[in-house]
């Protein structure tokens, strides 16, 4: 997980789903510039975790905080996180230009300035020449790197890489 201009604060989260507990009194604060890892084996509720900043997941119990403010009642589209998931959720619809755009459309930016930051979020990414090509047409590191360039594109203070 990597944090760029937000404090984010877990206390005492806790996530079930029936009688299985997925996470139970998980307690962290990260401060800002600050680059986090959850490290642990397959099933240990890192994913669940991450889900719960995005807003993906509901906690049962805790509190999650972004700059001092609880998130848990904020819709996902208003918690303004970005997230690389693990198999990249590009849109196979969507060129890769239109994929990077996708947030900056989502949050009505203007479709000339979303051209723009997305053309610069590819570059960022050595991408700029696959902007017109298909998901498909790219290789596995290549989709990582698009998903990468969504997930920063609209400068999320915090970036949630899974």
């Amino acid at each position: 997980m990597t944090v760029g201009g937000a404090t984010v604060e877990f206390e005492k989260i806790r996530k079930t789903y029936g009688d299985f507990v997925a996470v139970d009194d998980f307690t962290l604060t990260t401060e800002p510039g600050e680059f986090v890892t959850l490290l642990g084996p397959s099933g240990s509720g890192k994913t669940t975790v991450l889900n719960m900043l995005a807003g993906f997941t509901d906690a049962t119990a805790g509190d999650i905080r972004v700059n001092g403010q609880s998130v848990l009642s904020v819709p996902t589209e208003k918690r303004n996180v970005g997230m690389v998931f693990q198999h990249y959720s590009l849109f196979p619809h969507m060129s890769v230009l239109d994929n990077v755009a996708f947030p900056l459309r989502m949050r009505s930016v203007a479709r000339a300035e979303a051209r723009d930051r997305a053309l610069k979020a590819l570059a960022m990414v050595q991408l700029e020449s696959t902007a017109d090509r298909m998901p498909d047409q790219l290789s596995g590191g290549q989709k990582q790197r698009v998903a990468f360039a969504r997930g920063v594109v609209f400068e999320p203070p915090v970036l949630l890489m899974d």
